[in-house]
């Protein structure tokens, strides 16, 4: 017997075998009347047989019913859609904040808006990239504005790590560090806030919001700054200016169609160089704001020689308000780091500034100090001021 003879039958040969045995015994079951339970039905038989002898691996899975295949598809898409919906709303909301900003050169309310320009803007991007993305389109986008509200936060104390010194005083011009701080009223702070004017070392400092609790600041600051001035006794004033240099002539004024401002006029030391610290109304009372504004541009028109306004504003470099006084007084303004709120040491909006007229440059870019338990950070910048 050869080789070949003992080979194993095929998977087909053995099928035919099987079959003609199933029928073999089926005619003789028909022939002997045999149980009728017994019998074999010749093509449901060859269908087991057929089977059993199919190797597994040729065996087809079973495929999931259609209408469960079909559901995940579909829920898929109303995510997707639903996605897309809320992107482009928010895309919406973004620009109705930008143009309602705008719009506060027609009524002068919706100025409030103005204040957040940022805010609108990284809303608008984190959609944009929200939209394009293939999933979590949403969440995408949630997580981008918060990065860049942090972002806002961390910008004014990144730029204030370091005094950023952008020119240096000539022989004709007398250097000069200002400082201002809204201290916030309603704080028992006086010893934090002298503290931080000693740390920053400035050559005047406006402080606002500053009451009679805090006039042991002005105690410890005595010896460094003997010259001082405050309006903490007038109604609605709560001002106060220290010193170097010593003061030719001081003014203030509480209750006026203008904002509660200190002014003082320095002597030859700064040639004639007067400051003014204000601290203007605020949201919700634009109007009286743009009174306000309006009344201390006409004061300053009869100021000559060079002049300093430093103050909480109220208001951001992209609002009406602070364009208005920077067109009609023709001053120059120095700031535009965020210093308001403190929450989580994260600043958002930039309300205290510094403007100065012709005749003055900078020397410092303006930097933010410590809020020493205020919920605004200082400013202070260095100045030149010209001896001519």
């Amino acid at each position: 017997m050869t080789d070949e003879d003992k080979a194993e039958p095929s998977p087909e040969e053995s099928v035919r075998a099987l079959r003609s045995r199933i029928r073999l015994k089926a005619r003789l079951n028909a022939r002997s009347g045999g149980d009728e339970n017994a019998r074999i039905e010749g093509p449901r038989a060859e269908e087991k047989v057929v089977q059993a002898v199919k190797p597994a691996s040729a065996r087809l899975p079973e495929s999931p019913p259609v209408e469960a295949a079909a559901a995940a598809p579909v829920g898929l898409r109303r995510r997707q859609r639903r996605g897309r919906v809320a992107c482009l709303f928010g895309m919406f909301l973004g620009f109705a904040g930008l143009i309602a900003g705008r719009l506060g050169v027609l009524w002068i309310q919706f100025d409030v808006f103005s204040h957040f320009t940022l805010h609108f803007a990284a809303i608008i991007v984190a959609f944009l990239v929200g939209y394009l993305m293939p999933r979590m389109r949403v969440i995408t986008a949630v997580a981008l504005i918060i990065l860049a509200v942090v972002a806002i936060g961390l910008w004014p104390h990144l730029a204030s790590r370091k005094i950023d010194v952008v020119g240096t005083a000539t022989g004709a011009e007398r250097s000069l560090r200002l400082m201002s701080f809204n201290t916030k009223l309603s704080r028992n702070n006086g010893d934090a806030v002298a503290d931080e004017v000693l740390r920053n070392d400035p050559d005047v400092a406006v402080l606002l919001e500053f009451g009679e609790e805090k006039r042991s600041a002005l105690e410890k600051l005595k010896s460094r700054y003997p010259y001082q001035a405050d309006c903490t006794g007038i109604p609605e004033c709560q001002l106060a200016m220290i010193a170097r240099l010593p003061f030719a002539n001081v003014q203030w004024r509480g209750p006026w169609e203008g904002p509660p401002l200190i002014r003082v006029s320095f002597g030859p030391e700064l040639a004639g160089l007067t400051v003014i610290g204000v601290h203007t109304a605020r949201f919700p009372q634009q109007r009286v704001q743009l009174r306000q504004i309006e009344q201390l541009s006409r004061l300053l028109d009869e100021i000559e020689g060079p002049h300093i306004v430093a103050g909480d504003f109220n208001a951001t470099p992209f609002s009406r308000l602070l364009g208005t006084f920077a067109n009609r007084s023709r001053m120059n303004r120095l700031t535009s780091l965020p210093t308001w709120p403190t929450w989580l040491s994260l600043p958002q909006v930039a309300i205290d500034h510094v403007f100065v007229s012709r005749g003055i440059r900078i020397l410092e870019a303006a930097r933010i100090g410590g809020n020493a338990g205020s919920d605004h950070y200082p400013v202070i910048v260095g100045l030149a001021v010209s001896q001519r």
